[in-house]
């Protein structure tokens, strides 16, 4: 019973952004075996398993369930600023999501959250003000750049 009840309030605060991210498409809920389906608004509100989702649909889930847990924990823990980061992802979404996505992590500024995206996706490179990027120099290994040192664009 408590499972199920954490797992629905978190969807439902996974929904506040999911359901924004996906523009009023989809949504998470929970059923009866508490796994995660998924409420599809252009097929009349059917509920279809989450494993129907694509790449990029699956990356918005998991990013707004993240982000609901993390402020979960934040919550219960009394802290005033949360960080996490993602890894990767990115790749498999196509432009206009990644946009969507990328809006709504900067809105996360005004939340006080810190986000850390590890990322190969070029297009990102405009979006992200402050950023390290790695290379590797055949002699000393992995090298780090800090965008805020030596006018590094």
């Amino acid at each position: 019973y408590v499972s199920t009840q954490y797992l629905q309030q978190l969807c439902f605060e996974s929904n506040k952004r999911f359901f924004r991210m996906t523009k009023q498409q989809l949504k998470l809920t929970v059923n009866q075996d508490n796994q995660f389906c998924v409420i599809d608004y252009l097929n009349e509100g059917k509920i279809r398993g989450i494993s129907s989702l694509s790449g990029g649909q699956l990356f918005q889930a998991s990013l707004a369930l993240a982000l609901s847990l993390s402020e979960t924990i934040k919550a219960q823990l009394n802290y005033s600023q949360n960080f996490f980061f993602i890894d990767e992802g990115f790749g498999m979404l196509d432009q206009e999501a990644i946009e969507i996505v990328m809006e709504t992590l900067h809105e996360l500024r005004n939340e006080n959250h810190v986000v850390g995206l590890i990322s190969h996706v070029d297009s990102l490179k405009n979006e992200i003000p402050v950023f390290l990027k790695t290379f590797n120099h055949p002699e000393k290994g992995t090298q780090l750049t800090k965008s805020w040192e030596n006018g590094f664009s």
